[in-house]
């Protein structure tokens, strides 16, 4: 039974990141490694309940109306979303940049926000979750504040996967406590031609997520100090607008 769940999540999270284009059964059968007459029952099964819909039978299928809604519905963390959406959306605007609020859970690093007004980096976000906390500079924030008892699993989890921004030399225990130390994580990403910066934000004293940007590599040397620092304000305002002042007076 949860192995047909977990195939069905799977199937339906595809469709809904793929959306509006359409994808065929033969090509997400194969994806997720199952026979067509399993994959086509698995989706009318949430064709049925409206999940999905067939675009026609060439083109295969796309999201529907209640998958929309589903998403809709949901009200996660509404007060640190809610203080960071004008935030991050002004910040981005500013400095014409691509600006996102995330969060861990595990060995995932999940995107709450998203906005980009950068006319030269075309980012598409083509997951739910990314295993990229030692390639980002927002996924290194998350780790660098991981508690001690899951760091170890976080680094264990690291093999096999891109480790660019990480020094092989100095190691990721010290690069991670550099970056907590210092409250900052800022790179020049030549793979991705980013500049990228990434700041915590705290609620009351504890980490709560981590608010990060990215400007194109060949605007850094001009802007890029610029462009850092703003990122660094509205980390610290978000922080601020979240948190609880206890007073006496």
């Amino acid at each position: 039974m949860i192995k047909v769940l977990d195939k069905t999540f799977a199937i339906l999270e595809a469709i809904v990141l793929n959306s509006p284009r359409p994808m065929r059964i033969s090509v997400l059968a194969e994806r997720f490694g199952i026979n067509n007459g399993t994959c086509a029952r698995i989706i009318r099964e949430l064709a049925d309940e409206g999940y999905v819909i067939q675009v026609s039978r060439q083109e295969g299928y796309a999201a529907g109306p209640r998958a929309l809604t589903l998403a809709n519905a949901v009200c996660y963390k509404p007060a640190l979303v809610d203080a960071a959406r004008p935030l991050l959306e002004e910040t981005a605007r500013r400095f014409s940049a691509s600006v996102l609020l995330a969060e861990r859970q595990g060995g995932l690093r999940y995107i709450l926000l998203h906005r980009n007004e950068s006319p030269r980096l075309a980012i598409r976000l083509t997951e739910l979750a990314f295993r990229d906390l030692f390639s980002t500079a927002t996924g290194l924030m998350l780790a660098a504040f991981a508690p001690e008892e899951e760091l170890e699993s976080l680094i264990a989890g690291a093999a096999g996967n891109d480790t660019s921004l990480i020094d092989s030399e100095r190691g990721i225990r010290v690069q991670l406590a550099e970056i907590r130390r210092k409250g900052q994580a800022v790179f020049l990403d030549p793979a991705r031609r980013q500049g990228i910066a990434a700041f915590p934000v705290f609620r009351n004293g504890t980490f709560i997520a981590t608010l990060g940007g990215s400007i194109p590599a060949d605007e850094y040397e001009e802007r890029g100090a610029v462009f850092v620092e703003g990122l660094s304000q509205a980390a610290s305002e978000l922080g601020r607008s979240v948190s609880v002042i206890h007073t006496t007076g």
